[in-house]
């Protein structure tokens, strides 16, 4: 899912003036906090034990992105690539932290679509994206 976003993020950079290749980085590393995050959680927590709620679930997100962007900036990848991990969730976020958002809701759309849990055409996955993000999504397809 890492490469199909990081992929799909370095497709999109150029048309928002954001550097392809810090835009793949920036897609490989923005779930490395979330592995790390779940790892510490399956190993010190029952399943049952955590709340699953909506709230938990956007906090454990929130949190782990900025783990995530403290990691990118401790194995010392470019600057723009930690501050991009950290703003991808804001909506007034720079051209790379849009690159890599949507990016990452387009590798993870392709996995979705790819494990046959909906159609390339399903409204679900094709409402809302640009003419320039269905180019990308469709060059994912098989990318493995």
């Amino acid at each position: 899912q890492s490469e199909k976003s990081a992929l799909a993020a370095s497709l999109l950079a150029p048309g928002l003036r954001a550097n392809a290749f810090e835009a793949y980085l920036a897609g490989l590393m923005e779930n490395v906090g979330l592995v790390v995050a779940m790892r510490i959680v399956d190993q010190h927590c029952a399943d049952e034990a955590l709340p699953w709620s909506d709230p938990f679930i956007a906090g454990l997100f929130q949190h782990a992105r900025i783990l995530s962007a403290q990691i990118a900036a401790l194995w010392e990848f470019p600057s723009t690539v930690a501050e991009a991990i950290g703003q991808a969730a804001q909506e007034d976020a720079g051209p790379l932290a849009q690159a890599l958002a949507q990016g990452g809701r387009l590798g993870k759309l392709r996995m979705l679509v790819d494990a046959g849990q909906f159609t390339p055409d399903d409204p679900f996955v094709i409402d809302g994206l640009s003419e320039a993000a269905l180019a990308a999504f469709a060059k994912l397809e098989g990318d493995e």
